[in-house]
């Protein structure tokens, strides 16, 4: 499971989607340039080699089924059955969820701030509409669901924020036969009704490595469970493109985006961490 005059370095930082979201290949080499040596006050400069620091021994090795910790700034914990119960975020607050379990299944989120809430309607064991309310219980954003077995394919929610009737956005998802997804379709409506919805506007995502994708249907408004955009570590979204560094695993360890349009801006580094 969101023309602009943003600077070069907010539309880096935006397009790390949540897809998330709706947020990811070749590897790519830390290039580490070597400190530039002072002149010595006498004598021949010493060659004694740095000594490298032991690794974290008590660091269990990253496997495929290791649980993600943190990306970049979102932070995820779980509880002992390996559920997702918080997301929160290193450089907002305010932002983030807990979410409530009711046997096997999520049934609520309550935002940060007690603000609002957000209630899960399921069929089976998909997620076919979920409404945030605010506090006074009235309905903020209703959001609708459709599947193709256990793959997202259209969300539809409608916003309530700045209209009594509510303003429609559609999305629709596609994907590749390994199941990551290739194109967000999405378009807006100046009303709750599908005939006055905009031209749609496309993104897209591609170039992928084989290796796992750890991250879930997590961003800072839902978390769908049991929903995955990204099976592998997607190489380009857009003119942004991503590289990678990896665990032997084959986990991500670091992604590094950069964005075609802005040579001259620098990649900017995320990374991975896992429980």
């Amino acid at each position: 499971m969101k023309s602009s005059n943003a600077s070069p370095r907010m539309i880096v930082l935006l397009a790390g989607i949540g897809f998330s979201l709706l947020t990811l290949t070749s590897c790519e080499k830390e290039m580490v340039l070597p400190a530039t040596p002072g002149k010595p006050s006498t004598g021949t400069p010493t060659t004694t080699p740095p000594v490298t620091p032991p690794a974290n021994q008590d660091q269990p090795p990253v496997t495929g089924t290791s649980l993600l910790k943190q990306f970049g700034t979102r932070v995820f914990r779980y509880d002992d059955q390996k559920r997702l119960v918080e997301l929160s975020y290193t450089d907002q607050q305010t932002h983030g969820y807990t979410v409530i379990w009711e046997g096997n299944k999520p049934m609520r989120l309550n935002f940060k701030g007690g603000e609002h809430y957000l209630l899960y309607t399921y069929e089976g064991d998909n997620v076919i509409e979920a409404v945030t309310y605010s506090r006074d219980h009235q309905p903020i954003y209703r959001y609708t669901y459709a599947y193709n077995g256990d793959q997202l394919v259209r969300e539809a929610n409608i916003s309530y924020a700045t209209s009594a009737e509510g303003r429609l956005h559609v999305i629709d998802y596609k994907y590749d036969v390994r199941g990551n997804l290739t194109e967000l379709v999405q378009a807006w409506s100046t009303s709750s009704k599908a005939e006055d919805l905009s031209a749609p506007v496309t993104i897209r995502w591609g170039g992928y490595d084989n290796n796992p994708n750890p991250l879930p249907y997590i961003q800072s408004t839902m978390f769908l469970p049991g929903v995955k955009l990204f099976q592998n570590n997607p190489g380009f979204r857009n003119d942004e493109i991503y590289t990678y560094t990896y665990h032997e695993s084959g986990m991500p360890k670091q992604r590094y985006a950069k964005v075609q349009s802005y040579p001259n801006v620098p990649a900017i580094g995320e990374s991975y961490t896992y429980e």
